[in-house]
């Protein structure tokens, strides 16, 4: 099959992520509006960060007054799970220095868990895969904004359930790989409800998915002993 197929099979082939990407961006779109985001901004978080999980957090620690560089740091540990999707997906993989910047763009826990099970992965495909996703998701955004703008309140509001469905979801999907993960939400959560009183709240996540992601890291090693 050409290259040039297999990009467009590649994008036929997502349309099971864009419909859970779509509903998922506009929830976050409305809630952005809602939470007094500017319009530029939630755009720009979902066509340069293009992270589902760190855009509702953005928005959360935004409506907390979270300072810019907690939030930033934040994120960023939350998002670092990437780094090893990436090194992953990229040593199955057969791409050209540029292509390989390409797709580290595109790469998100559902494109990743999507070309895992693809034995026959080529880079036109893949390309196909994350293009459809990422298009979908910076047009739900779009579609978000806008009908945020129109929106009842308390309808808006409703949607704010988005995001715990977005964290169950990733919860479940790792718990069944492994259920003794289940320690690491809940030590962060104990962890989070000790440390709040005492630092702010940015700061108090912060650390909480340290401590969490610390505690998984030691606790997981002695499990494959």
């Amino acid at each position: 099959m050409s290259s040039e197929k297999n990009f467009y099979q590649g994008l036929k082939s997502s349309f099971p992520i864009m419909t859970g990407y779509i509903p998922i961006a506009m929830a976050y779109g409305v809630i952005g509006i809602q939470a007094g985001i500017p319009a530029w901004v939630i755009i720009s978080m979902s066509i340069f960060v293009y992270a589902g999980a760190s855009q509702f957090m953005a928005i959360n620690l935004f409506t907390l007054g979270t300072s810019p560089w907690e939030m930033a740091m934040a994120i960023g540990v939350l998002n670092f799970r990437h780094v090893v999707m990436g090194l992953s997906f990229q040593s199955r993989i057969k791409l050209s220095q540029w292509d390989r910047i390409l797709t580290s763009l595109g790469l998100t826990d559902e494109t990743f868990a999507f070309l895992s099970l693809d034995k026959n992965l080529n880079g036109p495909y893949a390309k196909g895969i994350m293009l459809g996703s990422y298009l979908s998701w910076v047009l739900g955004a779009v579609a978000g904004i806008l009908f945020g703008n129109v929106l009842p309140g308390i309808l808006s509001q409703g949607l704010e359930i988005a995001i715990y469905t977005l964290f169950i979801t990733l919860l479940v999907s790792s718990l069944k790989v492994n259920p003794k993960l289940l320690y690491v939400p809940v030590i962060s959560m104990v962890t989070n409800t000790i440390i709040t009183p005492f630092l702010s709240s940015g700061l108090a996540i912060l650390v909480s998915i340290l401590v969490g992601a610390s505690a998984g890291t030691l606790l997981g090693d002695d499990d494959h002993e």
